[in-house]
Order: C-alpha cells, then structure tokens, then sequence
C-alpha cells in the first residue's frame, strides 16, 4: 500500500485553508451567477442601494438577495451598513475588486459544471456525459489561467473556481470508500474502479492537470474529502438560487407533508458531518459524566435528544453512563431512561432499528424542536414520563426550526450582523432575535432541573469572516442556511438571548470552537 505523504505542518496550514475556500467557492460558484442577472449586482458594485430598494428594482426576494450580498460582505467585496432595521450595501473601495469583478464570469463556468456534476456522487456507475465533460474542461482552464499566486481577491478567485470543480469528486470518492478517510493511492484507485469509465477518465485528466495525481497535495484533499461533504449536500439548493432569488420564494417548501426534503442530499450531509460532529461529542461526554456521577437522587433519569436522527449520539452517551459514571453501577436500581425525539418518522424508525441492533431498550417520539409543551404531553400520555424528569441534550437543531414570529415587539436595537429570510421574505434583526428568545423560553421549564446540553452552528460578522479567510467556511455556512431558512446567529447574540429568557449557562462546561477569537460552534449546559 502506497501511503499519502504528509506535509509539513507549515504546508497543510496553507493546504488548509485553500479546502475551507474551497468550500467558499462551491457556493459562490451557485449563487454570484444568479446576483449577476440582468445587471443586478453591476448595480451594487457601482453605486450599492438599499437592499429593499434592489429588491424592488430587480424583481428579487429581499431575504435572499440579502443573504447573497452579505456573502460578498464576509469575501470583502461590499460592506453592508445596518440601521433602522434597513440595511445598505456598498462597494469596498479596493483595487483587487475591480480585478475580481472583472473576472467574476467565471463563477458561471462553476456553476455550469455543477449542474452536470450534482448527484454524480449518487450515481457513479452512469456514464459522464458529453456535455457535463465539456463543462468540467472549460472550468478546469479557466482554473488554471487564473492567477493564484498573487495573493487577493483574484488568487481567491483561483481557488474557488477549483473548489467547485473538485467538490464533486472528492464526495463521490470519499463516499465509495465508505467512512474511514481515503489514506492510500490504492484507496483512490479501489473506488474509481466502482465509476463509470468515462468518470475514472475525465477523473485521471482532472487530478494530472491540477498536480494532484500521485502528489501530496493531491493525497491531502482526498485524505479530508469528508470535509467537503456538508456544503456539497447543499449543490442543489445553490443551484436554485435563481428561484430563490428571482422566482417563488418558497421554492424549497413545495413538497407535500412526508415527501423527502430537497433542499439537502441528508445522506451526503450525515457521512459528511460525521468527522465533525465526533470531535465536538468529547466534550458533551465531560459535561455527561460529571451529571451521572452526580448522587443518584440528584440526577435525571435518563436522556432527551431532541433531533435523534438514527439515535447514534444517544447510544453513545449511554455508552459512557454505563461505562464511565457512578450512575452506571447502579443501573439495576436507577436504570436510565433514553427518549429520541425527531420531526421526520424516518429518523425515528432509524434510530429504533439502530437501538434493536444495539439490543438497547429507549422510547421513541415525534416531536418538534418549536413545540416542547407537545413533547412533554406525548410523552407523558404514550409513555409515562415527564420531560422535565430528563437532561435535554441536542445537536446543531435549534438554527433549524421553521421560524415562528415572535409574539412580543422587541423595543431593544438588533446586534446581530446576520442575513435571515422566510419564503422569500426578508426578516428584522431584532425579530429574529426576539424568536430565537421566545423559542428559547418555551424550553426553560422543561430544563430548569436537569438542564439542556446543546451544541450550536452560528455566524460570525461578515467583518470577522473577511479578516479570517480561510480559516473558516463562513461564507458557505452563511449560504446553506440562509437559502434554506436557517437561523444561526452570533455566538454572542445567542448567549444573550439564552439569558434573557431565563436559561444561565454553567460557563465551567462552554466551549467555542475555535476556541479563541470569532467561532461558528459552541457547546453550552444551560439551566433556568
């Protein structure tokens, strides 16, 4: 077996931050394109406007032409100005913009190639086509006549443009490998063996022209191709950017109740948000293990995840009750309850298959991330126990709730920096603040004994995201959500809102991760 060499530290730094740009580049790829039609964003950068105003002028959804410039804010393109619950975007007053604008075209040839390319990591036994070759090649020279050396916005250029096209690849890959990281040169080779010849083809012809066959840089990517993973399951949501934008605001909610989501490919999504989310559980196993080694009549009697899925990080933290806390040496006497709770019945049947393989007794409920009141009542009458009896534990879920407006008029000005929308509609500030806390408030009596532990997405300022360039997926993240209606704000607009309604966080268990300067995640164990 040929291993991947590994680079110097120093190398993979830099390697680093071209995948999160990389990453970056796949969702501008989908979206700069669409803000280009029929001179909208030729406007804003020579003039700027209010984005109501744009809105109106071009015939756009004001939501999400507002979460597509603030994605150019976070690229330092524009600078966005916010008052009154108005916000105004201007053009950075930099000559690398005038650079990138004029080389801005090429994000269409990104875009082109993804239309032929999503899903491929679905398929890889079809052949590939003609006309999706063709795409994939004027992409691949408009790569590699881009400066990317210079340093700028137009290098940056450069290394979007690549991560469109190699993003595809990479899940298709990664994902005919299985779970465990792509480590060796006969790993690639086991894979494409699985793909079409026509893809193992155009695949050889790709990775030579970019350096990447054999190399070490090369071997990098594909070693962290799961890294690619959740902002590629969102390709078609990028590649609707044109009716998010322009047509029918709710585009993505035309399904029928119990229809598959379309805005994401969720398989896609779990294989590759799975490294992740393991490295951010460590820390929940610490705040599990100090609860259940608490005395016993202290502690709650099981777990509540809420968003279950297929019920893995519930087996998992039952694992380290049992193998780790003062709790699981007296199951017998104090044994511990587990509740998955989840709005789609296809995560509930997962996780009761996953439990049954497991031979692990639990309780499984429909439940809503906005609705606790309905939780508890189900869960009383179908099986007997009180919600407020267990530890509420969650990962990644409260951003994702249909949003709700709030009941009460916030009076207080806004401090979030984010873009939000719903159906279409651009929505204030301080209304998505004031939900975030009446949701949030809706929970308090249901953790006020045992707690809630929930890991967290967020945003970081568009000002913070430029500075951090490739230290950060910012721009993507900001992008999958926003076009989906997802709310992820700041970590300090969340803390706030948290405290307001009631919830103290128990600041010896928080975590930020990064854990210094501007971070996208956080761990905290709230109690009322």
């Amino acid at each position: 077996m040929t291993p991947f060499d590994i680079p110097t530290k120093e190398i993979q730094r830099a390697w680093r931050a071209d995948l999160f740009t990389h990453l970056d580049g796949l969702a501008l790829c989908g979206v700069v394109p669409v803000l280009d039609h029929g001179g909208m964003l030729e406007e804003v950068l020579q003039t700027g406007g209010d984005v109501d105003e744009l809105a109106a002028l071009f015939g756009a959804n004001a939501g999400y032409l507002n979460v597509g410039l603030r994605m150019l804010c976070s690229q330092g393109i524009l600078d966005a100005h916010r008052g009154e619950d108005k916000v105004t975007y201007v053009p950075q007053k930099h000559p690398d913009i005038a650079h990138w604008a004029a080389r801005r075209a090429h994000y269409a040839l990104g875009r082109a190639w993804m239309e032929h390319a999503v899903g491929m990591w679905n398929a890889p036994g079809e052949e590939l086509a003609q006309d999706a070759l063709r795409s994939m090649r004027g992409l691949l020279a408009a790569v590699l006549e881009t400066p990317a050396s210079e340093g700028g916005l137009e290098s940056r250029l450069h290394t979007h443009l690549e991560g469109a096209l190699v993003a595809p690849w990479l899940v298709m890959l990664g994902t005919l490998h299985g779970t465990e990281p792509l480590a060796h040169w006969e790993d690639v080779e086991a894979a494409l063996s699985r793909c079409h010849p026509t893809k193992q083809e155009a695949w050889h012809e790709l990775s030579e022209a970019l350096a990447w066959h054999g190399t070490s840089r090369g071997g990098f990517f594909l070693r962290r191709a799961a890294a690619y993973g959740v902002t590629t399951s969102y390709s078609q949501t990028f590649l609707w950017a044109k009716e998010l934008l322009l047509g029918e605001g709710s585009w993505l909610w035309r399904t029928e109740p119990g229809e598959a989501e379309i805005h994401v490919d969720r398989t896609l999504n779990v294989w590759g948000s799975g490294g992740a989310h393991k490295a951010y559980f460590t820390h929940l196993d610490h705040v599990v293990k100090e609860i259940f080694d608490r005395p016993l009549d202290d502690q709650p009697k099981g777990l509540c995840d809420m968003g279950c899925g297929n019920g893995a990080l519930l087996l998992h933290l039952r694992d380290v009750v049992v193998q780790d806390t003062l709790r699981g040496k007296h199951l017998d006497t104090h044994p511990l309850l587990l509740v998955g709770a989840d709005f789609n019945q296809e995560a509930l049947v997962a996780t009761a298959d996953h439990f049954r393989q497991k031979k692990v007794e639990g309780f499984f409920i429909w439940g809503d991330i906005g609705d606790p009141d309905q939780l508890a009542l189900d869960l009383h009458e179908h099986h007997g126990l009180r919600l407020s009896d267990l530890m509420s534990v969650r990962s990644f879920l409260d951003h994702n709730r249909v949003y709700n407006p709030p009941i009460m008029e916030r009076p207080e000005a806004p401090i979030s920096s984010g873009a939000y929308a719903f159906r279409g509609r651009r929505l204030k500030l301080r209304s998505v603040e004031q939900s975030l806390k009446e949701h949030l408030m809706k929970w308090s009596p249901y953790v006020a004994q045992h707690g809630l532990l929930a890991i967290e997405l967020h945003t970081i300022a568009p000002e913070d995201a430029q500075t951090l360039q490739g230290r950060m997926a910012a721009t993507a993240y900001d992008a999958t959500h926003g076009f989906s209606d997802q709310y992820i704000l700041e970590i300090p607009v969340y803390d706030a809102m948290a405290e307001e309604a009631g919830l103290r966080s128990e600041q010896v268990y928080s975590r930020t991760f990064p854990s210094k300067g501007p971070a996208m995640v956080s761990l905290r164990y709230f109690k009322a």
